[in-house]
């Protein structure tokens, strides 16, 4: 948003939820957003709320971590005895939760690692506890992989279909003709925005 706002003297309001349901139940009640960012599967959730339109940002993989000690060459691997605990977001609330549970199911690991499997709360918690040797393994994001792959004991990125994030950008119903709102959602569509979004490991 900082560069669009440099390059179009437009400004923009901000507002961040982990938890999408929550963030759309703002929408619903008329809080003034009338553009959101999240995974494609997430937002034909809200089809009664959202325009039909959408830009494809990118895609962006699941990331499976581990802490120190434990040997993973393979994302299978988290099956194996000697991984005892295995972390993930809550798949009610967060993208990668859900990216998790959809790969474990479509790779048939989800009977090996399910007992072993921790729900918490968000990718900074699963981040919190692999890194700290609360738990073994985990499922992340690249973002919260760069701010210290150092802590861990490795990292290896799931581009599988099952756990790929496709992420898009839709307006709100109502707003889809606004030419700020078009303005907008052509430009984190454009080559310009790529950068940036690369940096969210979106790409």
């Amino acid at each position: 948003t900082a560069l669009y706002q440099k390059e179009t003297g437009q400004t923009i309001q901000k507002s961040f939820g982990g938890n999408i349901g929550q963030m759309l139940a703002q929408v619903k009640h008329g809080d003034g957003v009338n553009v959101v960012i999240s995974d494609e599967a997430t937002l034909k959730r809200f089809n009664d709320l959202l325009s039909p339109e959408a830009s494809p940002l990118g895609q962006t993989p699941l990331v499976l971590i581990w802490r120190k000690g434990v040997d993973i060459q393979k994302p299978a691997d988290i099956a194996k005895a000697d991984v005892k605990s295995v972390a993930s977001p809550n798949p009610k609330a967060a993208i990668y939760g859900r990216s998790a549970a959809s790969w474990l199911k479509a790779t048939g690991l989800d009977a090996t690692v399910g007992p072993k499997l921790q729900v918490v709360g968000t990718v900074p918690q699963v981040y919190s506890y692999v890194a700290t040797g609360n738990m073994d393994a985990g499922f992340v994001n690249i973002a919260v992989l760069k701010s210290g792959r150092d802590k861990l004991g490795g990292a290896l990125e799931i581009h599988d279909e099952s756990a790929v994030v496709k992420m898009i950008v839709r307006p709100v119903k109502g707003a889809e003709n606004d030419p700020d709102v078009k303005a907008f959602m052509t430009f984190l569509a454009s080559k310009k925005a790529k950068p940036i979004l690369n940096q969210f490991g979106v790409k």
